[in-house]
């Protein structure tokens, strides 16, 4: 009776190491990750003279999900092993944050297949998609990575493709989720276009192909692309739902409004944003609160004071305003509007500011930026006492407040 119980009690503690060695057999079959930092992965690389194959997923995503056990197929450890050092990173990790500042790349969407040469250098890219079968998915990963061992088929060469006229719909998708990746910009607004031209039909912008370009690389008011959508949204909102329909909208705005050539937009531009973004639902004095700078910049840009003045003359009657928020536009006011037309109006904005101001904020900060702010007003105005006075009071703020004063010495010292 004790030799079988010990038999059997070896047996118990001996399995969960069978189960365990049993299990790594099956994992060493896959490809074989390594933990390692970029910089480590390419330097192994080159000694091995082999690639650089890096997966970058996200926790939570069903897509990444699913490709995990494929990875860990033999017949993918097959093919990757002899060719490639591999790492998977988390897209929130430190390593793959390592990632993105090293090689300054940009996560477009998840999973992500990343091959870098030897030398460290991006050569190739792609997004696996689900397939029916897992020997289906298979081949689906392998066929990037053969792409990524030809030079004729590696994303680094689409610049050349395109170039030579290749308008192939899936090799421009791929193409801009490069650029994306890399962040070329300039690259990205072409391909943007290109899409632009390409989708003309409402049953190609509609579809579900179009509303992915839309949403993944459409980045500018003003394509085509956008301009249709924000015509149809409720289009959009009935056949791609409304809650993506909305992040989409928002997404193109606020890359237009706060994007590369956000400083070139023409204040008709802004305002027909603004309009947009209510179309989404935005309210209107949220939207305007989104707006209400990038107009006012244009109109500057425009050298049209009258219409900036006249702008925030309705903003703020419309809208309940901080202290800093009246002291930061006010300086706006003053050092950017071409000409002195809205002075007067600045005087009356100040004025309104402070009787909002409570006994016991009476010395704050922002509130010795208002009487400056004023201050220039008045000088502007040919107003000397009254601008002396205001100067002087934003000095008598600012020192109460233990503020750095220089700046306020500096608004007495014009009256002098």
């Amino acid at each position: 009776m004790v030799s079988f119980f010990n038999k059997n009690i070896r047996l118990l503690l001996l399995m969960p190491l069978a189960i365990l060695i049993l299990n790594f057999g099956v994992r060493a079959q896959g490809i074989q990750f390594q933990e390692e930092d970029i910089d480590l992965l390419v330097a192994k690389a080159k000694k091995e003279g082999k690639l650089v194959f890096v997966e970058i997923y996200l926790n939570g995503c069903p897509h990444c999900e699913a490709l995990a056990p494929v990875l860990e197929e033999k017949k993918a450890g097959d093919f990757f092993n002899p060719k490639f050092v591999s790492a998977k990173y988390e897209a929130n990790a430190s390593l793959s944050k390592a990632l993105q500042e090293k090689k300054k790349l940009h996560y477009p969407e998840f999973p992500l297949l990343f091959f870098f040469n030897a030398d460290g250098t991006l050569i190739h890219q792609a997004t696996p998609s689900d397939q029916p079968t897992r020997p289906e998915f298979i081949e689906e990963v392998l066929r990037h990575a053969n792409d990524a061992l030809s030079p004729a088929t590696r994303t680094s060469s689409y610049a050349a493709r395109y170039q030579q006229g290749d308008r192939n719909l899936d090799f421009l998708i791929n193409y801009a989720k490069y650029t994306k990746t890399t962040r070329d910009t300039l690259q990205s607004t072409v391909l943007a276009d290109e899409f632009g031209r390409t989708f003309t039909k409402p049953t190609d912008l509609e579809n579900p192909y179009g509303f992915y370009i839309i949403s993944r690389f459409i980045s500018d008011f003003n394509n085509p692309m956008a301009q249709y959508f924000f015509q149809h949204l409720d289009t959009y909102r009935s056949q791609h739902g409304a809650r993506e329909t909305q992040q989409e909208g928002e997404s193109i705005l606020f890359q237009s409004l706060y994007g590369k050539n956000s400083d070139a937009l023409l204040s008709s531009e802004v305002v027909a944003m603004r309009k947009a973004m209510e179309s989404l639902g935005v309210a209107p004095n949220v939207a305007a609160m989104r707006t209400i700078l990038k107009e006012l910049e244009a109109y500057f840009r425009e050298k049209n004071t009258t219409a900036a003045t006249a702008r925030f003359d309705e903003y703020q009657a419309d809208n309940f305003l901080r202290t800093t928020d009246y002291a930061y536009i006010l300086r706006f006011f003053n050092e950017k509007a071409p000409d002195n037309s809205y002075a007067e109006k600045l005087v009356a904005w100040t004025d309104k500011a402070l009787k909002t101001v409570r006994p016991d904020e009476v010395n704050k900060p922002e509130v010795a930026e208002l009487h400056r702010e004023q201050s220039e007003a008045y000088l502007k105005l040919g107003k000397k006492v009254e601008g002396k006075a205001a100067a002087e009071k934003a000095l008598t703020v600012a020192k109460t407040a233990k503020e750095k004063t220089e700046v306020y010495e500096k608004q007495v010292a014009k009256f002098k």
